[in-house]
């Protein structure tokens, strides 16, 4: 325990650090009667795609007898698709929701953020600046990055089951997206 708290302590300081120096900065055109606009980010996952990952999730999740909540979550980590299946318990819920944040901004499983975390190593990872908002971050295996040419575009977080099912079932919904 005493190895999560620093570990997750530092993620939590980037964030709200990125968090507060995004609030902080100028926007462009400021100060001259002009809006800023914010940098578009892409989409990474549409509704319809998201849909069809979490019907392959709900499929695998079906088949291991495990009620789940399944979310994915876009490049702003902002939900595109969520389903609670009948069962599946509140904790699930924000777990999944996460889980599917953590891997997004760490670029990372989640499972390899919980593993150094256990070892108390430290792991490369690649950051996405969050936007401004309370996100929850949820380090434990279940939560997947979803690449799009070596990039972390969004991700699906699983919760519900036995940690290696959440991670199982999340990979058969990132599978399907490929299909």
């Amino acid at each position: 325990m005493r190895k999560v708290v620093p570990v997750l302590s530092a993620v939590a300081l980037i964030v709200l650090t990125m968090v507060t120096a995004s609030a902080q900065a100028p926007a462009a055109g400021q100060g001259r009667g002009q809006a800023a606009a914010a940098p578009a980010r892409p989409v990474g996952v549409d509704a319809a795609t998201a849909k069809k990952m979490v019907a392959a999730a709900e499929a695998a999740a079906i088949a291991l007898n495990a009620p789940m909540a399944i979310a994915v979550v876009d490049g702003n980590g902002d939900l595109v698709y969520f389903e609670r299946m009948d069962g599946a318990s509140a904790r699930a819920v924000t777990s999944s929701q996460g889980k599917a944040r953590a891997a997004l901004l760490l670029g990372v499983p989640t499972k390899e953020a919980q593993d150094a975390i256990a070892a108390g190593k430290p792991i490369p990872v690649t950051l996405t600046t969050p936007p401004a908002g309370a996100w929850e971050l949820t380090i434990g295996q279940g939560g997947l990055p979803i690449l799009k040419d070596g990039k972390v575009v969004a991700a699906m977080g699983c919760g519900g089951s036995l940690p290696a099912n959440d991670e199982k079932i999340c990979q058969a919904g990132i599978d399907a997206m490929k299909k």
